[in-house]
């Protein structure tokens, strides 16, 4: 009976992107004396924290990526089953329905379905699965949870919604993280070589959905006002080539 409850959260794809993010910051400020993560985890993840998760008395187990969708869920219900899971809490948006589907057939009594995103322009292909997949979101969770209201009508419906069957989890941060330190300030502008400069930051993955390429148009007016500005983009992402392209062709190929 001491021993704490251990949730199995299934992640798909460690890259430490937002949803990584989200999930670690919920695991390093619950009370873990009660409430345990396992974290499984698909074997063609980019990033596992595996030390601090460890270190923090979490597990974590590596899947077939869910491409491989037979080897995936078969190795889902054996996991469910030898650890006796008796909650499993999906993290993978429209894709839940796989490992959910898993967690019934393990026997798993509390399933949850966690809803991070929406459908957005520029990710066709991940966008048609989403649509084929949304009908089904419901079909083995037997809790709805979402990051905000929009996202959870999104993928569970106006009905679940209004019916207060949708449970909405903030993203929370810790605040002191991000506290101005003039210490640092300094070190990190004489490290750039910025130290006398305005400067403009973004921190975030380099997408279409962050929309930097608008960024950099608008940039492009900000110095031309003032030249002893610049432009800092801290992330890495799919646009990265195109995004870079984009500076040197407005830059004279500098």
């Amino acid at each position: 009976m001491n021993n704490p409850v251990r949730i199995a959260q299934i992640m798909g794809k460690m890259v430490n992107g937002g949803v990584d993010a989200v999930i670690m910051n919920y695991y390093r400020n619950i009370d873990r004396s009660k409430v345990q993560f396992d974290f499984v985890v698909d074997s063609d993840s980019k990033f596992i924290p595996q030390d601090e998760i460890e270190s923090l008395g979490g597990r974590i187990y590596i899947v077939p990526p869910y491409q491989k969708i037979g080897k995936y869920i078969s190795a889902l219900v054996k996991l469910f089953k030898q650890n006796k899971y008796q909650i499993v809490h999906s993290n993978i948006n429209t894709l839940s329905v796989f490992p959910l589907f898993a967690a019934k057939k393990a026997g798993v009594p509390v399933r949850i379905a966690h809803n991070h995103s929406t459908a957005a322009k520029g990710e066709t292909k991940k966008n048609i699965l989403k649509y084929i997949l949304r009908p089904f979101s419901k079909v083995f969770a037997t809790h709805y949870v979402a990051c905000s209201e929009y996202a959870g009508e999104w993928l569970f419906g106006k009905k679940a919604m209004e019916s207060g069957k949708v449970t909405i989890f903030n993203n929370a941060i810790d605040l002191n993280k991000f506290k101005f330190d003039e210490k640092v300030r300094s070190e990190v502008r004489k490290e750039l070589g910025i130290e006398d400069k305005f400067v403009i930051g973004h921190v975030g993955r380099l997408c279409f959905q962050k929309n930097q390429e608008f960024l950099i148009d608008i940039f492009e007016e900000v110095h031309r006002r003032d030249p002893n500005s610049v432009l800092l983009l801290i992330g890495d992402g799919e646009d990265r080539e195109k995004i870079e392209r984009k500076i040197k062709n407005l830059s004279g190929g500098g």
